[in-house]
């Protein structure tokens, strides 16, 4: 019995010896294969380092893969707005309950279109600072109720000490620069004609805005235009209500930007949004001019086209050139259900717009899967705000 004991404790020795040989064997190949898993996780570090710098949008199943709209482009004309003191010089009987009244409608309506940046037309000022005071109200206003900080900026003092001004979000976005096409000679129709310049001078900002969620910055150029209006038309020689004037104003425009962004014309890197008051319906040729279907030169002589009496362009077979700007409106389908912007004796017209290259445009699509509609609007309530509606339009990337 004593023999089967020690023959059984020297059967279990030489297995643990064997198992202990075995072990011993593997640890170099198991410790070889950790330092390599070790190695490959301190080069892959870095990249994940980089990845949480830019975390990629959850997204719901069936959702916009886009997320949330980044950033929402307003444009409102503010019917003759200045500080107390301004309204008072030019309708002495409004009174300080009218003018409060006036400030909290207008941001009501920032606050429905839920506007980011704000182009402002009908900003009134003696002088530039009395003009950034008065946007300043607005931005205090803002703040009151929404609690979100304003950046403000206006344009230099036009005719009728009336300028063009802007309202940024400093959550959404920081003011790269800021530039005024002030002192432009403006291209003349006739030969003999003295040149003209901006009635009231377009405003450009360059903006840095940082995508929701983390997503990448943009560059987003907006351009605040406001052209003559109609008011005085019967002093207009050519009996047209000053179509003329606008035409010569699109004309230089758009040649400005499309010189100042030609990137914006060739790629989507950089956004390009131009918007403001037209003083002028989509078919005439104003409005032709600065999409760039048309061009002045057009109607110089044997240039191919003329006005009607009401400024539409009659022009020959083929003078059509491909268009450079579009309206996120004109060619929306959701925008048939809005009359327009401005009515005037109950006939309402589409004078504020918002324009971009066709090189922008998919930035402003409700989603990624339906081209050519567009996440844009109109804002009419509360009416007595102003005479013009505020139109906006929602970019995302």
């Amino acid at each position: 019995m004593r023999d089967v004991r020690c023959s059984l404790l020297l059967s279990t020795l030489v297995v643990s010896i064997a198992l202990g040989a075995a072990l011993l064997s593997a640890s170099p190949a198991l410790s070889e294969e950790d330092g390599a898993a070790k190695e490959e996780s301190s080069v892959e570090e870095p990249q994940k380092k980089e990845k949480k710098k830019s975390p990629t949008k959850f997204v719901m199943p069936g959702s916009d893969p886009r997320g949330a709209g980044d950033l929402t482009v307003c444009s409102q004309n503010l019917k003759l707005f200045g500080t107390y003191g301004s309204v008072l010089a030019r309708a002495p009987r409004t009174t300080r309950a009218e003018y409060e009244l006036k400030v909290q409608e207008l941001v009501k309506r920032f606050t429905t279109a839920r506007c980011d940046v704000i182009a402002l037309q009908e900003v009134m000022g003696e002088k530039e600072e009395e003009a950034k005071a008065a946007v300043e109200i607005l931005a205090s206003e803002l703040r009151r109720v929404t609690n979100r900080l304003f950046l403000t900026r206006v344009s230099p003092i036009s005719e009728g000490s009336m300028t063009l001004g802007y309202l940024v979000a400093q959550d959404r976005a920081s003011i790269v620069s800021a530039l005024s096409y002030a002192k432009v000679e403006l291209p003349v129709i006739g030969e003999k004609e003295r040149p003209r310049v901006f009635q009231r001078t377009p405003m450009e900002l360059q903006l840095n805005v940082t995508g929701r969620d983390g997503g990448e910055p943009r560059t987003v150029s907006v351009v605040n235009f406001h052209f003559k209006s109609k008011r005085g038309g019967a002093k207009d020689p050519t009996g047209l209500e000053f179509e003329t004037y606008r035409m010569e104003m699109a004309e230089a425009l758009r040649r400005i930007v499309e010189a100042r962004h030609q990137q914006s014309f060739a790629s989507g890197e950089s956004i390009l949004v131009m918007l403001g008051d037209r003083n002028s319906n989509y078919d005439v040729a104003s409005a032709r001019i600065l999409e760039g279907s048309l061009t002045l030169a057009n109607f110089r002589k044997d240039g191919g086209c003329r006005l009607s009496k009401r400024g539409v362009p009659l022009c020959k077979a083929g003078i059509s050139l491909p268009q450079r700007l579009f309206s996120v409106f004109a060619s929306n389908e959701r925008s048939k259900q809005y009359p327009g912007t401005f009515s005037y004796k109950d006939e309402y017209s589409w004078l504020d717009d918002i324009l971009m290259p066709g090189e922008s445009l998919a930035y402003a699509w409700r989603s990624p899967f339906k081209e050519g509609i567009y996440d844009s609007g109109v804002v009419y309530a509360p009416k007595s705000a102003s005479d013009h509606a505020l139109v906006y339009v929602r970019l995302n990337w």
